[in-house]
């Protein structure tokens, strides 16, 4: 009658304890309500819970009431400490001990347990929640020596359910609070994700906040190579190469890739007390159908992967992939646009877009370049800069859809760019302008080109003129000689006859001047003979102005020399290069009518105005260095019109009655023969500039090949 009273008095606390659950009291209050319960209602000595740690391999004391030693804190390993508290948690048998039973399941380590709780009369019974089961419970009569009945055992069965609802509800509550907790992180996970701005940067976010939200000891990122073929490691969190080599297993991540889902192992490995288990857990980063890599976590202690949640880490792993995708796509962009950049930086070419109102939309660094002169040139008009009526016509053909791209020259004249020849190509950036209304114009110039091309062919027909002007040459001057001897003998014969006298002097003036131009043939044609040395420009032109200054000032004309500080030496034959700034300096003294000045300077040139031409070491010059020199010889005569000027350089061509023609010719050969060339600038009644252009004295100046070099003269 008096258990009967005792078990319900029992089943009313469980009631209660039932209530208590509801309103949300702690969990080990209510384990502490139910324990005390089967104290005072079931009359036993000492009760003890052992429960497994979430997620380990680990039964801990978790609280015991009526036992003079604490429990709180003991902890055994289920795999390495055999003992009846472990073998009721791995078999799921309920163990009964009575006293003088030497029972056979015992181990040492029961043996000595027992000896320091004296236990000769106890019942431990294991407690399930629904996933198995999570620990032991032990209740004790040693001290009252009482006998525990099988009904004893039911009832407390009842109270080990009651125990496990009280732990599975709070750790359903606990998991609901993780789960929410790790969506925020998730969320917060999300945004670290988003902030690199360079891949090796977002690989240690992913592997850093991975080992957090699986709750790893370490993690390892593995990467797919451009064939997905292997999948070296990126970068490690927790863990270092050696160990991921140990551990690593190719065929664990290719079963992961291959099922598009987390993959779990258990590994041995070795520890200073002997083997130890581990997981490794392969989580697959895919995007679409793109496999981009594995994210490897390591488990050290947990190697259960109990209070992992999966599809949190599953979410994790598509948005760490995302991240990769996108800054991996940003990087692309990065270097296409780069690429493009890099193109139009490079390209020598004007390339501006137009919207429909035809003002500047952009333009490279070469157009800006280019039309500097015009300054600021976003939103100006492309016809402030160019303009022609072929050109607006081209424009309105694309604008129109009438055709998909136009090209053409145009020509420039303007006070700030004068003579400028433009290839200018138009196209539309799409085909629907009406939608797009954009248009795409290149602009070459064609200046320095058509001079080349000028050039080339004056080269080519004085090359022609040279050849054939040498053989006259040699084929008339032995007449002459022979006609000299004659006119020598007859005039001896006719010496009594005045007249005839006269007439054969005049006869002998114009062999004479035959045997002038012939002579400048001769010289025309071995223009190419240089013999090459550093020639003082400042020293010759001080000597030449010595005589020349004389000539002048018998005609008035006032002359001027301006020189540098400092000014290297030039590479060349000083006395070709004499012969033209004799040639030149003539030429100007002759083209001014009265009085007048002429101007000699000399100046380095800067690199822009050599850029197109051969590309020359630096000067060993103290202070800048430059790698030509201008010499220019400047008239205040009757100037030239630009007919006059296109022809100057033509053999036999003169506007001296006196001339030979060839004077010019001749000076032109000469420079371009050392790798420099000429400039005219002239028009009618404002005088002339000619300026000569040559290459500085470099070490070592024997080695430049002349013959290798190609023409680089121009006016």
């Amino acid at each position: 009658m008096e258990t009967l009273l005792q078990t319900k008095k029992a089943l009313a606390s469980l009631y209660q304890i039932s209530r208590l659950t509801m309103v949300g009291a702690g969990r080990d209050e209510l384990i502490q309500e139910v324990l005390e319960t089967i104290i005072n209602g079931l009359q036993y000595d000492r009760v003890a819970l052992y429960l497994l740690r979430e997620g380990t391999s680990i039964l801990e004391g978790i609280i015991n009431v009526g036992c003079q030693v604490s429990i709180k804190g003991l902890k055994y390993d289920l795999y390495q400490d055999d003992c009846v508290e472990t073998r009721v948690v791995k078999t799921g048998e309920i163990i009964h001990i009575r006293d003088g039973c030497d029972h056979s399941f015992y181990t040492p380590l029961d043996r000595k347990r027992n000896e320091v709780l004296k236990r000769t009369c106890c019942v431990l019974l294991p407690v399930y929640i629904k996933q198995g089961i999570i620990g032991t419970m032990l209740a004790d009569r040693s001290q009252r020596q009482g006998a525990i009945t099988a009904d004893d055992i039911e009832i407390l069965e009842i109270f080990c359910n009651q125990i496990g609802i009280v732990v599975e509800n709070k750790r359903l509550q606990a998991s609901n609070r993780r789960k929410i907790a790790e969506l925020t992180r998730l969320q917060k996970i999300t945004r670290a994700m988003s902030e690199p701005r360079d891949l090796e940067s977002l690989y240690r976010v992913i592997t850093r906040e991975a080992v957090q939200l699986g709750k790893s000891q370490g993690c390892w990122l593995c990467l797919a190579d451009d064939e997905n073929r292997r999948f070296p490691v990126a970068v490690a969190e927790g863990c270092g190469l050696a160990e991921i080599e140990r551990l690593a297993d190719d065929g664990q991540q290719a079963e992961a890739l291959a099922k598009q889902q987390a993959v779990y192992r258990l590994r041995e490995a070795e520890a200073a007390g002997g083997e130890r288990r581990l997981g490794i857990l392969a989580l697959p980063l895919v995007s679409g159908k793109k496999v981009l890599g594995v994210i490897n976590f390591l488990y050290r202690e947990n190697t259960s992967l109990a209070g992992i949640n999966l599809d949190v880490l599953d979410i994790f792993a598509a948005q760490a992939a995302k991240a990769i995708e996108n800054l991996t796509f940003y990087y692309h962009l990065l270097e296409e646009r780069d690429f493009r950049e890099s193109i139009l930086r490079s390209t020598p070419n004007s390339i501006f877009t137009v919207d429909r109102e035809l003002r500047i939309t952009s333009c490279n660094h070469p157009a800006r370049r280019m039309f500097s002169n015009f300054g600021e040139l976003y939103r100006r008009c492309i016809y402030d800069i160019i303009d022609s009526d072929s050109f607006r016509q081209a424009i309105s053909q694309v604008a129109a859809g009438e055709r998909s791209m136009v090209q053409l020259e145009v020509g420039v004249q303007r006070a700030e760019e004068p003579d400028k020849l433009f290839f200018v190509s138009i196209t539309a950036l799409h085909h629907d302008w009406s939608r797009n209304q954009e248009l795409l114009i290149l602009v070459q110039d064609q200046t320095e080109k058509k001079k080349m091309d000028r050039e080339v062919e004056r080269m080519k027909r004085l090359a022609s003129i040279g050849q054939l002007a040498a053989g006259i040459a040699h084929e008339i001057r032995n007449p002459l000689t022979g006609m000299n001897i004659s006119l020598d003998i007859i005039k001896e014969e006719m010496a009594g006859s005045q007249y005839a006298v006269k007439l054969l002097d005049g006869v002998s003036s114009e062999l004479d001047r035959l045997e002038t131009i012939v002579s400048s043939l001769l010289e025309f044609s071995r223009a190419g003979i240089l013999e090459i040395g550093q020639v003082e420009v400042d020293e010759l032109l001080r000597q030449w102005l010595e005589t020349f200054r004389e000539q002048c000032r018998r005609r008035d004309i006032e002359v001027s020399l301006e020189l540098p500080d400092r000014l290297a030496p030039v590479t060349g034959d000083v006395e070709k290069i004499r012969q033209v700034i004799i040639n030149l300096s003539l030429n100007a003294m002759e083209a001014i009518k009265g009085r007048g000045k002429i101007e000699f300077a000399v100046f380095p040139v800067p690199e822009s105005k050599y850029a197109p031409y051969p590309s020359w070491s630096d000067s060993l010059l103290d202070g800048p260095r430059y790698r030509m020199i201008g010499i220019s010889i400047a008239d205040s005569g009757v100037g030239m019109t630009p007919e006059v000027k296109e022809k100057i350089f033509d053999p036999f061509f003169t506007t001296r009655n006196q001339g030979t023609g060839l004077g010019l010719s001749i000076a032109h050969n000469i420079i371009k023969d050392h790798q420099g060339w000429i400039e005219v600038d002239s028009k009618p009644g404002r005088g002339s500039r000619f300026t000569v252009f040559l290459p500085v004295a470099m070490p070592e100046t024997s080695a430049q090949g002349r013959e290798d070099v190609k023409s680089n003269t121009y006016y």
